[in-house]
């Protein structure tokens, strides 16, 4: 009988649920939770939202990266990582050397819809423009930005949809795969 893996990755667009998953699982198994999103945010004491207007986003993605080390020195651990994380190459590569990297996929429409009830971020900020709506300018730029990071989701470990599912179902789902997996 094999054993479940040590360090879970959770990868997804902003809005998949990444956050609320890794908690709950983490708790289920018993394993420590790091979202590297808030772990930059608290190192720094800004929001995101800051961090990207005033540093700039390579400056985020150095500090990601290295709360991504951190945090894999932990075992075992739930890792949530940010919507744009394994984007880089390097990142994508690292993670999946030391761990499960599993993606939680949504559509852009329920990305949309999900984040209406939160903070919009950083990546999806728009450009006033008089010809489109602001739902049509924001769709554009979720399009824009599925339409760029697929090929990085898409080569994680395990991919599952969030579609119509609570993040309570996604993570007892999650454990079940991990369950298995370990037989």
């Amino acid at each position: 009988m094999g054993s479940l893996a040590e360090i879970i990755f959770l990868c997804g667009f902003s809005g998949s649920g990444k956050t609320e998953v890794g908690e709950i699982l983490a708790t289920k198994l018993g394993y420590e939770y790091t979202d590297t999103d808030k772990t930059v945010e608290g190192h720094l004491n800004k929001t995101i939202p800051e961090i990207f207007a005033q540093l700039g986003e390579d400056k985020f993605r150095f500090m990601e990266s290295d709360a991504i080390r951190m945090a894999i020195q932990k075992k075992p651990q739930v890792i949530s990582l940010g919507g744009g994380t394994i984007h880089d190459h390097h990142i994508l590569e690292y993670v999946k050397a030391f761990g499960l990297l599993i993606y939680l996929e949504a559509s852009p429409e329920t990305i949309y819809e999900r984040l209406q009830n939160s903070h919009m971020r950083p990546m999806l900020e728009i450009m006033e423009k008089e010809e489109e709506s602001e739902k049509d300018a924001i769709m554009k730029r979720i399009n824009g930005l599925f339409a760029e990071r697929l090929k990085y989701y898409d080569q994680a470990h395990q991919k599952l949809s969030t579609e119509g599912k609570t993040v309570e179902q996604v993570a007892e789902e999650i454990e079940g795969l991990l369950r298995q997996d370990a037989k």
